[in-house]
């Protein structure tokens, strides 16, 4: 059968994205540290079972409904983390909070750092408050009965379009990608290496940014990265699924790695395309 490889692979990433929506939809927050934990790890293992059960049918889509539902309900989270945020520095603007930056060098070319962020009222700059002073204490103490506990809280239509223009753009992404590939005589199996290596360049500087220099702007700054990382991910998977298909290779092995890899693909591609809209709000 004719493009046998194409319906099984788009069937398969159809599939997924569908069972990860309804658990994302499920799952909005972790309730312990072990839920999170038995999440993560399932997601890691159920790429094993992948690996594991590639060509055997149908242990194979089993395997890829656990780590879509895995992945979903990890996303879930992931979004409410992302769109807490997003109310939160909304709700600092509302009430004419400002942030600035301190940074007390000291030593040999300031080895000794000392950098970190206050916060101050617009207008009375020089009477800052520290992250966990009392002043924040109340500030968060509003945000969560006045914002966080609430169904219809004011943030939450900016938020939803922000959601939805996400979407939008992953959806639009994914076709413009596709449409690359079968349109250009172009071999794109150059990109691999250099996107593996920028991938993990991305990580550790995420990690880095994470835990030393906690900098919104490079948040930003990496979140553009990751979409183009990831835009350019979905246009190799893609043309490895063309050449696979031409090759008249239409083994269940080769329709679930790619699957899975374009399934990776838009779910990574939403995840920094949200960072990057609701940072740039």
């Amino acid at each position: 059968m004719e493009d046998l490889l194409m319906i099984r692979t788009f069937s398969i990433v159809g599939g997924m994205l569908i069972i990860s929506t309804i658990a994302a939809r499920v799952n909005k927050a972790y309730e312990t540290f072990t839920e999170k934990f038995i999440t993560i790890f399932g997601a890691f293992a159920s790429l094993f079972l992948i690996m594991y059960f590639g060509d055997i049918y149908p242990h194979n889509l089993i395997a890829c409904g656990i780590l879509s539902g895995f992945m979903g309900w990890s996303l879930g989270p992931t979004i409410g983390y992302i769109g807490e945020r997003f109310k939160w520095k909304k709700f600092l603007k509302d009430k004419g909070v400002k942030r600035k930056d301190i940074n007390n060098k000291s030593g040999f070319w300031g080895a000794n750092d000392n950098r970190h962020y206050v916060y101050y009222y617009e207008g009375d700059e020089d009477n800052y408050f520290e992250l966990k002073s009392d002043k924040m204490r109340e500030l968060e103490d509003d945000f969560n009965k006045n914002i966080l506990s609430i169904d219809s809280d004011p943030y939450n239509q900016a938020w939803q379009n922000v959601v939805f223009q996400a979407m939008i753009s992953t959806c639009v992404a994914v076709f413009l990608t596709l449409l690359v590939v079968y349109v250009s005589p172009y071999d794109f199996s150059f990109l691999g290496l250099i996107l593996f290596i920028s991938l993990l360049a991305l990580i550790i500087m995420r990690i880095l940014n994470t835990y030393i220099f906690k900098s919104a702007k490079q948040m930003l700054y990496q979140s553009y990265a990751g979409v183009v990382i990831f835009v350019l991910y979905l246009i190799y998977d893609f043309d490895r699924l063309e050449k696979a298909n031409v090759n008249g290779d239409a083994s269940w092995d080769t329709a679930i790695n790619i699957a899975v890899s374009l399934y990776l693909d838009i779910i990574n591609l939403f995840i920094e395309l949200l960072i990057a809209m609701s940072e740039n709000q």
